[in-house]
């Protein structure tokens, strides 16, 4: 219970804040209705009482999942079977990254559809993914960091010249995009519990640095979407903006969709880990009954 009170007053302290400057613009320089300040509100209401239980939640069960899923990673002696475990986890855990869904429905709207959401999402997971699989072959095995990034960001420099001025602009949001509430906690854990299975002289500074190296994985993924497509040029129409009339009306509108993107979005890395999970239970019980 006193993890659920710290949270709730760690989001209160970051978005008090802003509820009040947003309070104050409305009553001094901007002239708003009377149904979007209430509604306003009470979204900010529902805000504190979500992310409080998503990042209890968080902290509850992604963190332990790094950590367990880290053990099956770093005790695993085929190559292959590393690659790919790593690469699910970086994949399925960015494709459940509430800000990059956000950034995603964005982008498509600021395209007018030309690119589509699921497109940005399950392009920059898949560089995640791939970046995560790279990164944890780096630490397993005791490369240099600083190597590795300068070969990386090497790459990026040399793409950026042959990617236009609005991907580019993609490319680094979306890179931003992935160290969200959800997946950073899951890639420190998973990091941290891979240094901690490895051992060895360096596994504090090896606790660190996987993060940095996903946040490449979103440049080089859209910058890689560009030169493929071929698009160069990205723009929507322009157009007045309508605003919704009530206060519960929108709010009730919009929770089947969240409800279902949200569902979607955690269901894969769920089932990854009850997998995992079943497959230990059953060595347990096996092991159990051959000692028996």
């Amino acid at each position: 219970m006193s993890l659920l009170l710290d949270k709730v007053k760690e989001v209160a302290k970051t978005l008090v804040p802003v509820v009040v400057l947003v309070l104050i613009i409305c009553f001094t320089i901007v002239d708003v209705g009377t149904d979007v300040l209430v509604r306003f509100l009470v979204g900010s209401i529902l805000l504190l009482i979500g992310l409080t239980i998503f990042l209890w939640g968080v902290d509850l069960a992604m963190n332990p999942i790094g950590e367990h899923m880290s053990k099956e990673v770093a005790t695993s002696k085929s190559p292959v079977k590393i690659a790919i475990l790593s690469f699910l986890l970086g994949f399925l855990v960015t494709v459940a990254e509430p800000d990059l869904l956000i950034l995603g429905n964005q982008i498509e709207e600021a395209s007018g559809s030309t690119l589509k959401s699921f497109l940005i999402v399950y392009m920059v997971s898949i560089g995640v993914g791939i970046m995560i699989a790279l990164g944890i072959f780096r630490l397993l095995r005791d490369r240099p960091l600083n190597r590795f990034m300068a070969i990386t960001y090497g790459i990026i420099l040399i793409l950026g010249f042959f990617v236009s001025q609005e991907f580019l602009a993609i490319a680094f949001d979306s890179s931003g995009a992935t160290t969200g509430a959800l997946t950073t906690p899951f890639v420190l854990a998973l990091s941290l519990g891979l240094s901690n299975v490895k051992g060895g002289k360096y596994t504090e500074e090896n606790s660190f640095g996987l993060v940095g190296i996903m946040s490449a994985g979103p440049i080089l993924a859209v910058m890689m979407l560009s030169i493929i497509s071929g698009q160069k040029n990205i723009h929507g129409d322009a157009g007045e903006y309508i605003i919704q009339k009530g206060v519960i009306g929108p709010i009730l509108d919009a929770i089947p969709h969240i409800f279902m993107e949200s569902l979607v979005a955690l269901l894969p890395i769920t089932i990854l880990f009850f997998i995992f999970m079943q497959k230990h239970i059953v060595k347990g019980v096996t092991a159990g009954a051959v000692k028996g």
